[in-house]
Order: C-alpha cells, then structure tokens, then sequence
C-alpha cells in the first residue's frame, strides 16, 4: 500500500494484524522486509503491526529531494495521522533509532514509548565522547562515509527465515548510497545528546555488544542521562539483532519493553 506525503512522494507501508499499534522504523539504506520476524510474532501475539520503506528506500518512490532526517520524520509522522493513530511504540533500528530521537523532539504525544536498537547518540567521537561510530571524527567523516564499512554488519549472518525477503527486495529495489550520501552525512554530523537527557517519553534501548560499529557502552550512558530510559545488551551478534537473533530480539521487545512499560495485550 502507498500513500503521498505533504510534497507529493509515494511512501509504501504494510499494516498487518489488530490491537495496539507498533511501528518499525528501518535504518540507512534499510528495507521494511528486515523486520519480517516481528510482523509475524507480533501479529500472532496481538498487536497491530506496521512497517514501511523511507523516500528513495525500498518500495517508496525515488526523489532528489527531502534528503534529510527532519523529512524522514515528517513522513513518518504524516504516516501515523493518515492511518488514523493516536499514539503508538516505535521500534527503529540504526538512523532509524536517530529517526525516532526526531520524532521525540518534533512530536512526543505520538510515542508511547521509542525503542532504539544499536544506535549511539553521537556518531562523532571527540576527546570526551568515545562511542561514535568507528573511528568517525569531525575530521575524517565526510570522506570516510563515502566508501561503506569494511566489515561484517552481523556476526553470523541474517536467520534464514529473513534471509530470502530481504535478499529479494535487495535485488528487486536497489539502494543507492551516493543517492542518500547527504542524508547519510546529516545523520553522522547530528547530535541527539540533549533530546536523549531531556526526553519526556520511554525509551529502551537494545545494544550489541559485538557490533561492529558501536562501543555498547553508548547505551549505559544513555540510561544513566535518563531515569525514562532502560537499557538491554544483547550478547554474541552484531548490529542487525532484530534480523540476526530474531527469536531473542522478539523477546527481549515483549517482555523487556512491552511488558515493562505496560503496553502489553
């Protein structure tokens, strides 16, 4: 299913099953088929589940414009009143965890609570902040972030089970990293640091502790900004949990975070 943006981009998105709302929020050059695993748990357990591909991502329409995190949020935003919903949980995973720090500084009567998976505050590191992404610096980002990481985003590979979607809707609508280079530069250079200690909502956050990207310690510092804000570390995979663990990531979700917060059906 589409629907139009305020600027006229076709945004496609999937709702399945009934009951509270959960939205999947995928990550840079990520597709809406890496949450296969959760549209079907969470379905069977109750809940309505909805998924959906950034502009210039997946099965959303190309553009040369709205390159930038703001208008990824705005999208999403204009996508939670067109399907009518009041208020929902947000799971986003990598920008898609920056997406949402957004979306708690933009419009925090939507969130009931914002679930953030593997993704630091501030992906620079500096003298006094050591869990940025890699070895990015104010310095070296721009040219580093030209060529994709030479290494492996998981540690054993995506489960089978979500293996064949994604693959499929890879190679069915490529993702162009020169295309979204200047959201990809926006998104290393912001700095959600003050949105994560003043956040008036929940937030968990779900860390790695073997991904390749992140120090995990980023998400102990977030929950200590924060008496809103919980933390689960997730031992021996990388930084796709959702899509490598899926059976894990599914529980640490429904009894972690759902439970927890009193969301559950």
């Amino acid at each position: 299913m589409d629907f139009l943006t305020s600027d006229g981009i076709r945004i496609n998105y999937q709702v399945k099953g009934t009951g509270k709302p959960i939205i999947f929020v995928a990550g840079f050059g990520g597709y809406q088929e890496v949450w296969t695993m959760q549209v079907d748990y969470f379905t069977q357990m109750g809940y309505q589940v909805i998924t959906y591909d950034h502009r210039n991502f997946g099965r959303s329409q190309r553009t040369k414009k709205g390159h930038t995190l703001q208008r990824l949020t705005d999208d999403l935003i204009e996508l939670v009143h067109y399907l009518g919903i009041k208020q929902a949980v947000f799971v986003g995973h990598s920008m898609g965890g920056s997406l949402l720090l957004d979306l708690i500084k933009t419009a925090p009567n939507l969130v009931k609570l914002a679930v953030i998976v593997d993704q630091t505050p501030f992906m620079l590191n500096t003298s006094d902040w050591s869990y940025g992404f890699m070895n990015y610096t104010l310095n070296n980002y721009v040219r580093e972030a030209k060529k994709a990481p030479d290494v492996h985003e998981t540690l054993h590979g995506v489960d089978n089970r979500v293996a064949m979607k994604l693959n499929n809707a890879r190679i069915d609508y490529p993702f162009s990293r020169a295309d979204n280079f200047d959201l990809l530069c926006e998104h290393i250079s912001h700095d959600w640091r003050n949105v994560v200690q003043n956040s008036p909502v929940p937030i968990d956050v779900i860390a790695a502790v073997q991904s390749p990207y992140y120090n995990f310690l980023f998400a102990k510092w977030m929950a200590a900004q924060n008496d809103q804000i919980n933390m689960a570390l997730v031992d021996n995979c990388g930084h796709d949990i959702m899509a490598e663990v899926p059976d894990r990531f599914n529980q640490i979700l429904r009894h972690f975070s759902l439970k927890n917060r009193y969301l559950s059906n």
